[in-house]
C-alpha cells in the first residue's frame, strides 16, 4: 500500500503532535507524518525525504510560513502546500491561493484538514497533475465526523470558532 507522505511544519511542539494525532486517526496506515518545528529544519527533511503534502505554520521564526511554502513551490511544483494560521488576512489567504494551496484558519479539527487535502487532491486529478498521491487518497476511507453532504472549497475552510 503506498503511503501518503505529510510534512506538518509548526514552531507549537503541542500543536504538531495533536495535529500528527488527529492526521493518524482520519487517515490511519495509508499515511505517515513528520514533525518540524521550524521552516530550516523542514528545508533540511524535504531534500532528504519525498513528501505529498507540506501543511505549514504562517507564524513562525525567521521566514513566514508564506515565504517557506513559497520556496517549496520552486523546487516541487506538484507538492500539496497548506498554510494554517491564527492570524489571517485577505492578503495571505490570496497568496496560498496563488500558489495553488490550501488555508486554514486556527484553531480546526483534523477533519478540516483532511478534507482539505482530499480537496486540494481532487482539484490537481481535475487538471491531471498527481498520480501517486490520487492512489493513496483512493485507499483511504473519509475523515471522522465528515459528511457526504459537506462539500469545502480549499481556500475557504475556516473553524466554526472564526
Amino acid at each position: 500500500m503506498s503511503r501518503l507522505n505529510i510534512l506538518l511544519v509548526d514552531d507549537d511542539r503541542n500543536l504538531v503532535t495533536t495535529l500528527s494525532y488527529g492526521l493518524h486517526k482520519a487517515l490511519g496506515e495509508a499515511s505517515s507524518v513528520a514533525l518540524c518545528l521550524s521552516s530550516s529544519e523542514a528545508l533540511s527533511m524535504l531534500a532528504i525525504q519525498e513528501f505529498d503534502v507540506v501543511v505549514s505554520d504562517f507564524n513562525m521564526p525567521g521566514m513566514s510560513g508564506l515565504e517557506f511554502l513559497n520556496r517549496i513551490r520552486q523546487d516541487h511544483p506538484e507538492m500539496i502546500l497548506v498554510l494554517i494560521t491564527a492570524y489571517g488576512t485577505d492578503a495571505l489567504e490570496e497568496g496560498v491561493r496563488q500558489l495553488g494551496g490550501g488555508y486554514i484558519h486556527k484553531p480546526f479539527e483534523p477533519s478540516f484538514l483532511v478534507q482539505l487535502i482530499k480537496n486540494l487532491i481532487e482539484g490537481k486529478e481535475a487538471r491531471g497533475t498527481t498520480e501517486h498521491v490520487s492512489r493513496v487518497m483512493d485507499e483511504l476511507g473519509k475523515p471522522a465526523g465528515s459528511s457526504q453532504n459537506i462539500r469545502l472549497e480549499k481556500t475557504d475552510i475556516t473553524s466554526p470558532s472564526g
